[in-house]
């Protein structure tokens, strides 16, 4: 278990030593949350520090968890997400949701003697398609709506889980 002052230390490590100063701590259920002002562009504002494993992650300005760091108890503790959708009360809310989360797909073609992919966002047909088959798993870094989410799982248009994407190994 980390304690205030080792989640201070590891804190200061998730940054350049030189270029953050933090707050005072604030406890979390599972980690330590110190807000942050650095030197230069403000594109942190704070570090929660778990307290079983010490990972860092650092809290980006204008978002969800900016706004609520108690949403890192609900299990928004990472940057980029896989998403499972279990199951849909409301499909035209939970495909509402879907697509503010700026979900893509990575299109591969073969042209001109080379491979290409391209990425782009999913088109409404294809969220409902992906949602016609639970459990259904969408990827991506949603960070900035998790607000959404949690506003959909409350209000009953849908059930989830939220993993960390970790791509391919």
């Amino acid at each position: 278990m980390i304690d205030e002052p080792q989640a201070r230390e590891l804190a200061i490590a998730a940054f350049d030593a030189q270029q953050v100063v933090l707050g005072g701590a604030r406890e979390l259920s599972d980690g330590w949350f110190f807000p942050s002002v650095t030197k230069g562009p403000d594109l942190f504002t704070g570090v929660i520090v778990n307290k079983q494993t010490g990972r860092t992650l650092r809290v980006r300005a204008h978002t969800p968890l900016d706004n609520d760091p108690t949403l890192y108890d609900r299990g928004y503790q990472y940057d980029s997400y896989d998403l499972v959708v279990l199951s849909i009360g409301d499909l035209e809310q939970t495909v509402r949701v879907v697509m503010a989360l700026h979900v893509v797909t990575v299109d591969t073609y073969y042209k001109n003697d080379r491979v290409y992919r391209v990425g782009r966002a999913l088109t409404e047909a294809e969220v409902r398609e992906r949602l016609s088959k639970l459990p259904c798993v969408l990827s991506g870094a949603f960070m900035f709506h998790i607000d959404k989410l949690e506003r959909a799982r409350e209000a009953g248009w849908m059930s989830y889980k939220v993993f960390e994407y970790r791509g391919k190994d």
